[in-house]
């Protein structure tokens, strides 16, 4: 055989191969394509929708991100947003440091009711020596943050 035949063949067992590292498990593919459509889109927020008054609602909205330690750095019941950040926390080392962020808009639809959307992001500086302020910023698409963030909404909602 040539060389041009083997080149030929290595070059489809390549591709053979990684056609199948691409398909891998759902969750993979899932990933992948979630954060293939973030980079284009932007992160998307999980919404959910409540019934009252909206300033009652943006009040239950504050609340709760306190109760899950954030602390407000933004908000506005006019504006319907609210943005905090969570406590630092490093790794055993002191090397990086960790950080979640939230951020929760609030909008009156047609029905009167209240569509509350939140995000949660982490932001990861894992190196220091790389230089202050290199973090890397990331959303938690499925965190047990956002059911905490309902279940804390809902009781602030029915006192």
């Amino acid at each position: 055989m040539s060389i041009i035949a083997h080149i030929r063949g290595a070059a489809g067992v390549l591709l053979a191969v990684t056609c199948l590292g691409f398909t891998g498990c759902e969750s993979v593919r899932n990933d992948f394509g979630a954060g293939v459509r973030e980079k284009f889109s932007g992160p998307s927020y999980k919404v959910r929708v409540f019934t009252g008054e909206s300033r009652a609602v943006f009040d239950a909205a504050v609340a709760t991100a306190g109760q899950l330690g954030f602390r407000i750095t933004r908000s506005g019941a006019a504006q319907g947003v609210i943005e905090g950040v969570s406590g630092l926390a490093s790794d055993a080392a002191l090397r990086g440091t960790r950080q979640r962020t939230i951020k929760v808009r609030l909008e009156t639809t047609a029905d009167g009711s209240i569509e509350v959307g939140v995000l949660f992001t982490e932001v990861v500086e894992d190196d220091f020596n790389k230089g202050a302020g290199q973090g890397t910023e990331t959303s938690l698409r499925d965190h047990p943050l956002y059911e905490s963030f309902w279940a804390g909404m809902s009781s602030q909602l029915v006192r």
